[in-house]
């Protein structure tokens, strides 16, 4: 019986095993649905959180598009990486077809479609995009099966094609009845001559809403449209003025190049002509011409619009086209007093990024993480040097800055030509190569030594120790200028407690 009973307790234990071995989970019985499932949940914790607490978690600000902003997560489905973007907007006016689109640029679906949130569905690949039409459908059916579970109305995008054409198909789910469907494309070259007139592209949209030609004449769609032209001035460039000169002699025999040193100067006249670097920072101007909405009702329509003056225009924008930094015949690049605002502006861009202005030298905690390696610190004796012609060469200046004779100048809100701080920012477009770590240096030790100009009583260089504050200065000039007022009423008062001590004394 012993025998017996050991055998029939190791059949039930078999039988256990095998049915233990056979257990299937239904609710996830594929890879497939698992992905659907990661992205239902991260879409339900999106939709939880709103927008003001994924601004809070730290949601990504766009710079393409005032309030604009992005949260993202990474999925991994069938051996590949994809990352599932939502970009959302503070403003219900952001992608709209309001009037202040054309002033600042869109993201291309804002632009497409006049979305303000959305998803957008993307593999982790150097390119970026689709390539395989299967996969790009599967990836949006997986994204919008999971928002029909969640209940969430967002349009979904994936990038196909090239990524220079900036092509997109999406889905997006209006209710229990309707679907509606995105696809967007751009053709970069080779484009066809019916496309490059609005007649044609009126005609290839309509197209997109008719099964057949015979649709196209029999039924009127209305298009709304809003249109904006670009006009661009030839860029200017100096060498223009050169060859000029070179189409001869003049009559004393000399070459005309030879004249072109001592030529006049667009701003030879400006108060910044005795130090700037003689370089024009404008290339041109850039005319944006934008019409309001308007109702087409065919493509007739469209050719006269295409032909309408720019003077009909509704709104003017008018923007200069800046200098870039180009390399001259050498290989360098050319170094001038426009190229160098630009790296000042990225400078500025780049102390954003930190709490202090000591993190930008510190060894514990370096500053932000794209600050690039090449960002050195001059050495000690170029800093002296540069804080001997600052605060030791020269002393307190008694011109009026209000009555200068440079009054146009004036309508910008900065610091005098001679000041302490308008040297201060002179210094610091060349300290360095104008990056932000030599100039959080340079700033930490020009504050230390008006600290120090105020602890010694002593008078703040290049500043009128009298007078009253001039506010249309900028903000730092007004308290440099309180400041060295201050330090002369304490030299005063230094000065007057002694004698008031000696008629005191009994003696």
């Amino acid at each position: 019986m012993a025998s017996t009973s050991k055998m029939s307790s190791s059949v039930e234990d078999d039988d256990l095993q095998e049915e233990f071995e056979h257990f299937d989970d239904f609710t996830l019985a594929s890879s497939w649905e698992r992905f659907i499932s990661e992205i239902e949940a991260v879409c339900r914790q999106w939709l939880a959180d709103g927008t003001k607490n994924l601004l809070r978690k730290g949601a990504i600000s766009l710079n393409i598009a005032e309030g604009l902003y992005k949260v993202k997560t990474d999925l991994k489905y069938a051996m590949k990486s994809y990352c599932l973007e939502y970009y959302f907007g503070t403003h219900n006016d952001v992608g709209r077809g309001n009037g202040n689109d054309w002033s600042c640029e869109l993201h291309n679906l804002q632009l497409s479609f006049g979305v303000n949130e959305f998803l957008v569905i993307a593999p982790q690949s150097a390119s970026g995009v689709v390539l395989d039409g299967p996969e790009a459908s599967k990836l949006l059916s997986a994204v919008a099966i999971a928002l029909s579970n969640c209940s969430g109305f967002w349009p979904a995008f994936v990038p196909v094609h090239d990524p220079s054409r900036k092509a997109y198909i999406g889905i997006q789910n209006m209710g229990t009845l309707f679907t509606r469907r995105f696809e967007a494309d751009r053709i970069g070259s080779q484009v066809p001559v019916k496309l490059m007139h609005l007649e044609g592209l009126y005609e290839l949209f309509v197209s997109k809403f008719a099964f057949s030609n015979m649709d196209l004449s029999m039924h009127l769609f209305q298009v709304n449209l809003k249109m904006k032209m670009t006009y661009r001035t030839l860029p200017y460039s100096e060498d223009d003025d050169v060859q000029e000169s070179e189409g001869g002699f003049t009559e004393s025999g000399e070459s005309p190049k030879s004249n072109h040193q001592s030529r006049t100067q667009w701003d030879d006249n400006c108060p910044w002509s005795e130090w700037y670097s003689a370089e024009d920072p404008l290339r041109g101007f850039e005319l944006l011409t934008v019409w309001s909405e308007k109702a087409i009702e065919s493509s007739l329509e469209m050719a006269e619009l295409e032909n309408v003056s720019p003077l009909e225009a509704e709104k003017w924008l008018i923007s200069p086209c800046l200098f870039e930094i180009l390399s001259d015949g050498s290989g360098g690049k050319r170094i001038g007093f426009a190229s160098q605002l630009l790296l000042l502006i990225d400078a500025l861009h780049m102390s954003l990024d930190a709490k202090f202005v000591e993190d930008f030298i510190s060894v514990e905690n370096p500053g932000p993480e794209n600050l690039k390696s090449t960002a050195v610190i001059p050495p000690p004796t170029v800093l002296d040097r540069v804080l001997k012609d600052l605060f030791h060469e020269v002393g307190a200046l008694q011109l009026d800055f209000a009555e200068g004779d440079h009054e146009n100048s004036r309508t910008i809100k900065g610091a005098p030509l001679e000041s302490l701080f308008g040297q201060f920012c002179l210094h610091s477009l060349w300290f360095g190569d104008c990056n932000i770590r030599a100039i959080a240096a340079f700033w930490i030790e020009f504050v230390r030594e008006v600290r120090w100009c105020w602890e010694e009583s002593q008078p703040l260089p290049r500043m009128q120790a009298s007078g009253v504050v001039d506010l249309s200065t900028c903000l730092i000039n007004q308290k440099l200028h309180m400041l060295s007022i201050c330090i002369d009423k304490k030299r005063q008062l230094n000065q007057e407690c002694p004698k008031a001590g000696r008629l005191s004394d009994p003696e």
